[in-house]
């Protein structure tokens, strides 16, 4: 029986080329965006779930509750938070603290070579190095090869993982990598102690050399700042492990307490901040966008929920596909099915037929999906997660994958195979076959609607969002984003040959200006400091420190007053403030707040000398903020610089940034020259928004071409079934023109009720993602219009082919008896 059920079904399916061309690829673009999909988030969703007792893993991270009201997520604790927690908590089976640092290697060789890998080099990633405590590898297991946790007890030792000591000494034989000599930063020398697999599953400890928590305590204390409950470091991280029996409750009501002992050690005595130590499950370390962190990568947990909502609106969509084309050709297998249930079939016998049949036509589909996995993947690099490998052969990926197949076949074939089994013999063998469900004319209707009302709310939202992207990217941020480059240095180098660079670059052709400094004006992220600016009234301020040169370089307007004068002592006496930082702390005209000192710098009060025009410090998502920019000789880490870009070439732009580089390879040779675009940097911070327009962007081309081809397939039937109606029409004197609107009319109508529908469900969801922002566009009527266009014309374009079509046959044929 299986075997005639088959054979059958290739014989309907080849006989109809052309319909079994549009079931197979609309359900092989719904299977391929699901597969694509699925094998993203299952990829992100599997980070670090491979650590025994990982349930009982966390994270110590900090909230503090800014006056303003306004609260900061730290991914850190202060550095002597670690050896409290382990003394004064209890129910922790072992507490673990490590930090990142960025060092230079030198590497020491036989007969006196010597080999370095500078830092931030191209095969060396920053993060490979941290301190570590010997606890570190109780909380994250790794297999030793060599060695064991005890040797980071000692000071100057450290232990790599075998990709290491392939990168680092070209061989993992422990007896040639024990007891090799490591250099980090010219000062401190270690000795490599032990050995361990590195982890080759997804996580985001990617850290390969561990050097001893002891090194730091001699060589670094004052760097770590070990005793100082005031500063954190977002590069120092503490993790614990629950002890067995052990609840979450009860850790983190003692976690309270701690909190509130050294609540006064932290954030002084007078301070009305809030503060609390809290602890982050292992699992949501990949996901947290709230609490930072210096390594590995973070998703955000809502755009996998939109990515894995996608799939299943396009797979329910090719879907409906499926069952408006198949049960709009049941007349054409009326005769087969009477036939069928004279001869003795029944209906059950039937449905299993027409399941056969919608399986074959599943598993071609998956096979085809399959086929476009890889390219389609390739052409949307910025969702796939970097370490992410399509494994077609991966059990999971075909279990998916079949597990996809069926769920489509199911949801495709069900409806269609109890329609066509239902018709009675009689009136299928005289033609005039019937479901006994009256409303089945109505059900693909409004499968049609709901095809098209997904389809609208993605164009709506597709406007939108891109609207909304072209508007911060657009946006006058208060100062010039053009033609000015970002070059990152590094703190611990001194100052004095950092501004020797600015004047050798000053000097340069194509140079306009050049400043020291710490941050560009818009950054991802925030530099604050807390003013108490009246009694009881404080406020959080964004900070810039940079030369005097900043204000050219970026081009910012100076309202009132003069530029501040770089005096290169450390005690502050002059800085510039923004407008609204001046109407703030209470001067109604910029020129008032020139001379004045509101603020205390320690023991002395420096004076404001300028007022410069509002500009953005972060993304749209939040308002102007008060700002001041000062010098700081110790926290000017970085370049700004202006290029001449009025009547240049790009090749005289390339020869201005090889001859920055080649200045900045004579000052700093073991640093790697970097460089970024301003107006790319300010992209940069809109790539979560970047990836959801792409994101909507596609998800509305998906749903278009299914809906259409959907459409197509029932727009032919619909001409066939009035085939002789038509001909009648164009014997009594119809023209082509009128036919055509006759046809498509009926699915204009249909396409026109889908966005009644989808515009108010899709207006409701945009408004509240658009709250987020504190510039924002609108959504206005035209937005609606235009939808209503494109989704409209889809629908005319792809009935009309078939409409004009069928209205340019000759009525002989049409009415020529069968």
């Amino acid at each position: 029986m299986l075997r005639n059920f088959l054979l059958v079904a290739w014989r309907n399916i080849t006989r109809q080329k052309g319909y079994t061309a549009i079931h197979v690829t609309g359900l092989a673009v719904g299977i391929c965006a699901c597969m694509a999909i699925w094998s993203i988030t299952h990829y992100e969703l599997s980070f670090d779930k491979f650590h025994p007792d990982r349930d009982r893993i966390y994270r110590v991270v900090t909230e503090i509750g800014q006056t303003s009201g306004e609260h900061a997520y730290w991914g850190d604790v202060p550095e002597p938070a670690e050896p409290a927690i382990r003394k004064e908590l209890t129910g922790l089976e072992t507490v673990a603290q490590f930090h990142n640092i960025d060092p230079m290697i030198t590497i020491p060789g036989e007969h006196g070579q010597v080999r370095r890998i500078l830092k931030k080099d191209d095969g060396y990633r920053w993060n490979d190095v941290v301190l570590a405590e010997p606890q570190y590898f109780d909380v994250f297991r790794y297999q030793w090869v060599a060695g064991d946790p005890s040797t980071l007890k000692e000071p100057y030792r450290v232990v790599i993982t075998t990709g290491a000591a392939r990168k680092l000494f070209g061989q993992t034989n422990p007896d040639a990598v024990m007891g090799r000599t490591l250099i980090y930063d010219d000062s401190i020398q270690v000795t490599v102690s032990g050995i361990v697999k590195d982890l080759d599953k997804a996580t985001d400890f990617t850290f390969t050399q561990f050097i001893s928590y002891a090194t730091a305590q001699v060589k670094l204390s004052r760097v770590l700042s070990l005793d100082q409950w005031s500063n954190t470091n977002s590069a120092s991280e503490t993790f614990v492990k629950l002890a067995k029996g052990v609840s979450l409750g009860r850790v983190e009501s003692e976690m309270m307490a701690f909190t509130a002992r050294h609540r006064k050690e932290m954030l002084g005595d007078n301070s009305k901040n809030f503060l609390q130590f809290r602890l982050q499950p292992l699992s949501n370390l990949h996901f947290s966008t709230d609490y930072d962190k210096n390594y590995g990568s973070e998703v955000d947990l809502k755009t996998m929920h939109r990515l894995m909502g996608v799939a299943v609106f396009i797979l329910v969509l090719a879907s409906i596909n499926f069952i408006n084309l198949s049960t709009a050709q049941s007349m054409r297998r009326s005769k087969e099915i009477g036939i069928r249930k004279v001869l003795g079939s029944r209906r059950a016998g039937l449905v299993l037929q027409f399941m056969s049949e919608t399986l074959m036509l599943s598993m071609g589909a998956m096979l085809l999906s399959l086929v476009l996995l890889r390219p389609v993947l390739t052409l949307f690099p910025s969702f796939v997660p970097e370490g992410f490998q399509l494994d077609l052969l991966d059990l999971q990926t075909i279990a998916t994958a079949l597990g996809v197949v069926l769920a489509s076949a199911a949801i495709s074939g069900l409806y269609p195979a109890m329609v066509l089994s239902a018709f009675r013999p009689v009136e299928s063998l005289k033609g005039e076959a019937r479901s006994r469900g009256s409303g089945q004319s109505w059900l693909s209707k409004g499968l049609v609607v709901f095809q098209f009302t997904i389809s609208a709310v993605f164009i709506i939202s597709a406007i939108v969002v891109g609207n909304q992207m072209r508007y911060m990217l657009h946006k006058d941020l208060g100062y010039s984003q053009t033609a000015s480059i970002r070059l990152d240095g590094d703190y611990a180098d001194p100052g004095e040959r950092k501004d020797l660079l600015v004047q050798r670059i000053r000097n340069l052709a194509g140079v306009l200006a050049v400043s020291r400094d710490a941050l560009p004006p818009t950054v991802n992220g925030w530099s604050r400091s807390t003013f108490e600016i009246k009694p009881g009234v404080k406020i959080d301020v964004d900070m810039r420190a940079a030369d005097t040169n900043y204000l050219s370089v970026y081009g910012m307007k100076l309202l009132a007053g003069r530029n501040y004068r770089y005096w290169g002592s450390d005690t502050l006496q002059e800085y510039v403030i923004t407008s609204t930082f001046a109407k703030i702390l209470g001067y109604r005209r910029p020129m008032d707040a020139i001379g004045q000192s509101p603020l205390p710098f320690g023991k002395t009060r420096p004076v404001i000398t300028g007022v410069v025009a509002d500009f953005a410090t972060r993304s749209a998502q939040y308002g102007i903020t008060p700002v001041m920019i000062f010098p700081d000789k110790w926290n000017m880490p970085g370049f700004s610089v202006k290029l001449d870009m009025a009547g240049r070439t790009v090749g005289q732009m390339t020869s201005t940034i090889a001859a920055i580089e080649r200045e900045w390879k004579a000052e700093f040779p073991n640093e790697v020259f970097r460089y970024k675009w301003t107006d790319e940097s300010i992209r940069h911070i809109y790539d979560a928004e970047l990836k959801m327009s792409t994101l909507v962007n596609l998800a509305m081309i998906i749903t278009i071409v299914i809906s259409g081809m959907g459409l197509f397939g029932l727009a032919a039937l619909a001409a066939g079934k009035r085939k002789r109606e038509i001909g009648i029409r164009k014997v009594l004197g119809a023209g082509i023109g009128s036919i055509t609107g006759m046809i498509t009319r009926d699915f204009a109508v249909l396409v026109v009720v889908a966005l009644v529908i989808a515009s108010p469900v899709a207006w409701y969801f945009l408004h509240e993602w658009l709250q987020d922002y504190e510039y924002r566009v609108g959504i206005g009527w035209w937005v609606y219009g235009l939808a209503a266009v494109l989704a409209v014309g889809v629908a005319v374009l792809t009935v009309g082919f078939h409409a004009v079509r069928a209205a340019s046959v000759s009525p002989v044929k049409s009415l020529r008896a069968e």
